[in-house]
């Protein structure tokens, strides 16, 4: 069945409606007594008729997955175990990411509840780069510690944890990154991706990994009655945590990561977290967070510390329970974010211009000099998203350069980034399915992106084409509260398990607002629904916006997401406006 609308939409995009098994979403339906149109949308998310209950109606502990699968488990735990009973140091090495700081927080808070003594240390993203460095491996051995935990890296890092120098000291990696069909020689390596490990939790984050960990260590405390039942940690109480480590590295909301996400969010709602709370308040967010919120509030405050500055701000910001230290930090962490926006925007543009020359390639490979460092992810980010294409971005510093790499659905790029370290292409590299981090020397640039276009001659055009998915086409008549209602019994949003959006039709533009000089807000005129409104983002001077407001009168099918908004005291829906097609 062909659903592709014949033209393009105002953005350029491509609209295609999803195919849907009608004859299923009938049967789920009227075996789970639910509206046809919620039954569409499950339908449309590949849930199965029987995963539709408990995907309505999650039960947390039933689907908390068995840390004793996962291979290294027990000898991490035992280690652990005798190093808690016999008071020796431990020391964490963290990624700076959100997934590593929240990693860091997990276990820190833990392993201080068993009254341990705990040192941590993130990496200088700016000076040092990613994952475990000699630097910090040489504190822990002056500091005599003795047990040593990697959160959210060391899978890749080979002749560091694993050197000749600290061969007496245990080394547990815990992390989820894609590894090398060889491991470093280390104590302990837990990561549902490693190559030799045969489960089903590689979409797993760091967090998440490190939840399991600290979920089965408590189990064997308790097995040698090491806690007083006053002292027992409350691992429930850490899923705000999980929640948001797990968000913001964008891996699939899959029946594991979606339960910690639901449970996760009801923790926020408690504001345990004092610093978590800090960030929404100076945010001026006075509601209950969704997934969302994590994502694009939450962590590109809590990233922006290892981007532009002290990389170990947002750990600290996390495990603190001082008032005057959280506040500090929080208000360092939003300036900070601000002065990444700046930087982020010059570069981008730049970036964007050599991308445009590159279009008729299958990948994108940008780079300049001096650019910041902190920055790269998140451009190569927007630049994947404008153009529908894996992008790799580099900055060089003399000879060497540093890169970010993200990729699209059906393409695992940190597979493609591993095969390139492997032929001598790469100084390092490495990473997961959607994002890679790499390192390069200048001289060996256009061999790397010979080796790229020769690698992505295998996969077809049609994955390239800028489409805008769709779930459903509907009559702005069937826009109300009840519409809501089945959208949000499918939330929370995110990779895997994305936000619905409906084609709208029925609806006249009557007039419109402009906000903050970039938001459109957009009143229509409807027989049926007279209260509907829309928003367009950041439309203004875009072909979108410039259409809105000069052409009003043209007939407009809208491309939209739905929410639930608050009108003068009265719920209501509101239109968020994506993208608009004008119907001859």
């Amino acid at each position: 069945m062909n659903n592709f609308y014949p033209n393009n939409s105002l953005l350029n995009n491509k609209w295609k409606i999803k195919d849907c098994d009608e004859r299923q979403v009938l049967m789920i339906s009227q075996r789970h007594n639910i509206s046809i149109l919620l039954a569409r949308l499950l339908n449309l998310r590949l849930i199965k008729d029987e995963e539709v209950f408990n995907f309505l109606n999650p039960n947390f502990n039933a689907n908390v997955p068995n840390p004793f699968i996962l291979i290294d488990m027990d000898k991490s735990i035992d280690r652990t175990v005798k190093a808690i009973k016999e008071n020796e140091k431990i020391g964490i090495i963290a990624d700076y990411d959100v997934d590593g700081s929240t990693s860091a927080a997990l276990l820190y808070k833990f392993l201080k509840a068993t009254k341990t003594h705990v040192s941590l240390k993130i990496p200088d993203r700016l000076k040092e780069g990613y994952g475990p460095n000699i630097r910090i491996m040489n504190e822990f051995v002056n500091e005599d510690i003795k047990l040593i935990f990697t959160l959210d890296c060391g899978t890749s890092s080979f002749g560091i944890i694993d050197h000749s120098d600290y061969k007496d000291r245990d080394v547990i990696i815990i992390d989820h990154h894609i590894s090398e069909n060889q491991l470093p020689k280390v104590y302990s390596i837990i990561n549902p991706n490693r190559h030799d490990e045969k489960n089903l939790l590689g979409d797993l984050a760091a967090v998440g990994v490190t939840f399991l960990f600290t979920l089965g260590l408590r189990k064997k405390l308790r097995e040698i009655n090491f806690f007083n039942k006053e002292d027992q940690p409350n691992l429930l109480y850490t899923l705000d945590l999980v929640a948001l480590g797990t968000v913001c590295d964008v891996v699939n909301l899959n029946k594991y990561n979606r339960n910690f996400v639901i449970k996760g969010l009801e923790i926020f709602k408690k504001r345990n977290n004092i610093g978590i709370s800090r960030i929404f308040d100076n945010s001026k967010m006075n509601r209950s967070p969704t997934s969302r919120d994590l994502g694009f509030i939450l962590g590109p405050q809590l990233n922006a510390a290892s981007r532009i500055e002290d990389s170990s701000l947002s750990s600290k910001l996390l495990i603190s329970n001082n008032l005057e230290e959280v506040d500090l930090i929080a208000r360092k962490l939003m300036l900070l974010n601000q002065k990444r926006k700046l930087i982020e925007t010059k570069i981008f543009e730049e970036a964007t211009e050599q991308a445009i020359k590159q279009l008729k390639q299958k990948i994108i490979l940008v780079y300049g000099f001096d650019w910041h460092n902190g920055v790269l992810g998140i451009i190569a980010s927007r630049i994947t998203k404008k153009f529908n294409k894996p992008s790799i971005v580099i900055s060089f510093n003399n000879k060497t350069g540093i890169g970010s790499a993200r990729s699209i659905k059906n393409i695992d790029l940190g597979s493609i980034i591993l095969s390139a370290k492997k032929q001598g292409f790469l100084l390092n590299g490495g990473g997961h399915k959607m994002a890679a981090g790499l390192k390069i020397n200048i001289n060996l640039i256009n061999k790397f992106h010979d080796f790229l276009i020769q690698n992505f001659e295998k996969y077809e055009s049609s994955i390239f084409e800028k489409i805008e998915f769709y779930d459903l086409k509907i009559s702005v008549n069937e826009i109300n509260l009840d519409l809501l209602k089945y959208i949000e019994k499918l939330e929370p949003f995110g990779q895997g398990n994305e936000e619905p959006k409906f084609i709208i039709y029925g609806m006249n533009i009557d007039h419109y607002k402009i906000l903050k000089e970039k938001h459109l807000m957009i009143f229509f005129n409807s027989e049926y629904n007279k209260n509907i409104r829309a928003i367009s983002f950041n439309s203004v001077d875009t072909e979108l916006g410039e259409n809105l407001i000069n052409n009003k009168s043209a007939k407009y099918e809208f491309g939209c997401t739905i929410k639930r908004n608050d009108f003068n005291g009265e719920e209501q829906p509101q239109l968020i406006i994506e993208d608009a097609m004008i119907i001859n």
